[in-house]
């Protein structure tokens, strides 16, 4: 069987392996992911994902899970507005909210899977107001209430998937999407204006704005091209690329010098100099994606992500290298598909490590094969194969890998 070493060179620095950069806070669920985290104050925070909401009132010793009223459905951003009132929004017409810190959680609405509205970024300035973005079948929508979730009122950018909010007050605020997508409004936002950010070659997805002192803001896009802007983007320079990375997800900056990165694979660097140059951090052997950042300092942070990934650092996540260590890699592996949901196409990546037969079918919910992506003997490797479902009803799909006695099963959501 031949081994896969992947050598992490670290400083010279008398730290022990066992002295990590991030520790894990929270038990592994494979399969299941977290996909924000947000806190209030350096000790009480909350993090949401698939079906699951947990929260810390001691810095993240204990994570306790809330009970909410959608356990079916991906949470995709949660926003505290108080250590008592907190909204959370997801796929498929979710809203929730809390008024007593999450000892209880109300439905605000919710569809049924598959169907209706899809909701990735909120941001709320007060118990009241606040805004959703997301998508919405052929147009995509911004949704503002003034009354704490009792009515809303929507308007759209016609640009893609909008990701993520960052307002300063009741009218000035940001949201970001797809095609270097930033736009920004004075009113509210009864109007956008979109930012344009110089650029050459492709033009990728931002899903998360980073913004300092309500001045800065930072951005990373799909193509890991690193902007900036110092008057709350109305201008816009590149200023650094985050060379190694497979695709970014987040960026999270705590001044205008120290900044992440997290995507997929696991992948997490930081910046100490504005985001120009970028410094892989070790984060263990799970290469599950990193979602979503939030800090309270240069030193004290937490990352979420896959596999119920909720790492935490206190030194900043320093970056050690001299003596080798070497972790190895000695089975099959199946990746989490991407993008997820997904619409009509997704890429779903596996590891053969000697030459096998090997398998790779999608089947439907009841256990139905429905595609075959791979049946032949392949050497060893890595590989990526993209499953295309627009002959196929939306709804919940699993994807099977079988090589020798190696099995493993993962799901995927197909959106129409």
């Amino acid at each position: 069987m031949k081994k896969i070493i992947l050598i992490l060179f670290l400083y010279s620095l008398t730290f022990s392996i066992s002295e990590a950069q991030w520790i894990q806070q929270y038990p592994v669920t494979v399969g299941s992911a977290f996909r924000d985290i947000e806190f209030i104050n350096r000790n009480t925070g909350w993090a949401c994902g698939d079906g699951i909401i947990v929260k810390t009132t001691n810095s993240g010793e204990n994570w306790i899970v809330q009970s909410n009223p959608v356990p079916d459905k991906y949470l995709y951003s949660i926003s505290p507005v108080d250590s008592m009132t907190v909204y959370c929004v997801g796929w498929f017409e979710t809203i929730i909210k809390t008024t007593n810190g999450g000892e209880n959680w109300s439905i605000v609405r919710n569809g049924p899977s598959g169907f209706g509205r899809s909701y990735q970024g909120s941001f709320f300035v007060n118990k009241d107001t606040g805004w959703i973005c997301g998508q919405v079948w052929t147009y995509y929508n911004i949704l503002k209430t003034t009354n704490g979730g009792d009515t809303w009122d929507s308007t759209y950018i016609f640009w893609g998937f909008l990701k993520d909010f960052y307002f300063i007050n009741e009218n000035t605020g940001l949201v970001s999407g797809p095609g270097l997508g930033v736009f920004k409004t004075t009113n509210g936002g009864t109007d956008w204006e979109r930012k344009y950010i110089p650029h050459w070659g492709g033009a990728g997805d931002i899903r998360k704005l980073s913004v300092i002192n309500d001045q800065y803001v930072f951005v990373v896009e799909d193509a890991r091209r690193v902007y900036k802007s110092t008057d709350f983007a109305e201008s816009w320079d590149s200023v650094g690329y985050v060379n190694g990375a497979d695709q970014p997800y987040s960026c999270a900056f705590s001044n205008i010098n120290t900044g992440w990165v997290g995507g997929t694979y696991g992948e997490l660097f930081k910046s100490t100099d504005g985001g120009v140059n970028w410094i892989r951090q070790y984060t263990g052997n799970d290469q599950r994606f990193i979602r979503s950042f939030w800090f309270y300092n240069d030193s004290i942070g937490w990352a979420v992500g896959g596999n119920t990934k909720l790492l935490y650092t206190t030194n900043g996540g320093l970056t050690f290298a001299n003596s080798n260590i070497q972790y190895t890699l000695e089975n099959y592996k199946l990746y989490q598909n991407y993008p997820n949901p997904f619409n009509p196409e997704t890429n779903i990546k596996f590891e053969v490590i000697k030459r096998s037969l090997v398998e790779l079918k999608v089947y439907d919910i009841l256990g139905k094969e429905v595609y075959v992506l791979v049946n032949e003997e392949l050497s060893e490797g890595v590989f990526e194969k993209m499953f295309d479902g627009s002959d196929l009803p939306g709804g919940i799909y699993f994807y099977q890998l079988k090589a020798d006695d190696f099995i493993e099963t993962k799901r995927m959501i197909l959106i129409k």
